[in-house]
């Protein structure tokens, strides 16, 4: 995970810092610190940042030159998507930070429980983001977000990896990928087929058809067991137990 900070105090800012990285060694987690004294220091570095595609930006509100509320809504104008916190003295701009969707206010003295509660939402914001699998793929280490698998095929003795963008190949058995997904949306569906439940848009007779119009294989022998694994994942997501 790629976060900033931008604070001027230098205590203030080393505690946040330190809150962070704590946070993420505790949960197994890497993380790609960095900080900036001004706002002016941080908006030089923005087309880097944009460019690192960093997630999280813990944001002064209180600063000299640029303020937090400045900095994040010159963040909004070209990424609608970086979570923005701010830290500061007083919530009494409560509005501004609502109209640069700001996700929580972290009042100073900034506490190790507070940090961990908003990057826990955060991490559930980005969970999708923190599961991929590893393939070997013409002599190179090839990492895929299950979010983007499709389904997987064997097809001659490659193993064919589906995602919106392009098809990966690998020497890998269905079986050893299998062991990397996660069972509660991937599913077996033929011994030469593995679907990503979420991109299926309707069941046929004898397959279920894909979000994109491919078309998945269900065995014969055991059509009725595969289709009830679906509609039972259909069920537990409108309980809201999957995210």
């Amino acid at each position: 995970m790629k976060v900033v900070v931008c604070e001027d105090n230098m205590e203030d800012r080393n505690i946040l810092s330190s809150h962070i990285k704590r946070y993420f060694k505790e949960n197994s987690c890497n993380v790609e610190l960095a900080a900036y004294e001004t706002g002016a220091a941080f908006l030089k570095e923005w087309g880097v940042i944009k460019a690192n595609d960093v997630k999280i930006a813990f944001l002064d509100i209180y600063m000299p030159g640029i303020s937090g509320i400045d900095l994040a809504k010159k963040i909004r104008e070209t990424d609608p998507d970086m979570v923005i916190i701010f830290t500061t003295t007083s919530v009494k701009h409560g509005l501004d930070g609502y109209s640069v969707k700001a996700l929580q206010y972290l009042v100073k003295p900034v506490v190790y429980s507070e940090v961990e509660d908003v990057l826990n939402a955060c991490m559930a914001k980005f969970a999708d983001l923190l599961h991929f699998i590893e393939v070997s793929s013409d002599r190179l280490t090839v990492k895929i977000l299950l979010k983007d698998i499709l389904f997987i095929e064997m097809f001659d003795h490659d193993c064919l990896i589906h995602t919106p963008a392009k098809t990966i190949k690998s020497r890998l058995t269905l079986d050893e990928i299998g062991r990397q997904l996660d069972g509660s949306t991937f599913l077996k569906t033929h011994r030469s087929y593995i679907v990503n439940m979420r991109y299926i848009k309707s069941i046929n007779e004898n397959d279920f058809q894909l979000s994109n119009g491919a078309l998945v294989p269900i065995r014969r022998n055991d059509k009725l067991t595969v289709k009830q694994v679906y509609t039972d994942y259909l069920f537990t997501l409108k309980r809201g137990t999957l995210y």
